[in-house]
């Protein structure tokens, strides 16, 4: 058995226990991602990838590589210009 159950009710809908929430730091309305590997059903936090795993999955050139805080600083300054007239 693994670490908890849910019952999949009619509609398609599952629960996940607290305990399996307060133990990977879900809260109410996070979104997660459903993926098959070799078969076996994974439950994820949505966007829990660094620029790294990214970088490996698409197999880009280490030379296209930004640190975590380059591409977050990039993305605040995109996000000013773009809602700055707002």
């Amino acid at each position: 058995m693994g670490i908890a159950q849910s019952r999949i009710t009619a509609q398609g809908q599952v629960t996940i226990p607290v305990s399996v929430m307060r133990q990977f730091g879900l809260a109410p309305g996070e979104l997660i991602s459903w993926d098959s590997i070799d078969g076996h059903l994974t439950v994820a936090k949505a966007g829990q990838y660094s620029i790294e795993d990214v970088r490996t999955a698409l197999n880009l050139p280490k030379a296209l590589h930004k640190t975590d805080a380059d591409i977050r600083e990039g993305l605040k300054a995109m996000a000013k210009a773009k809602y700055a007239g707002r």
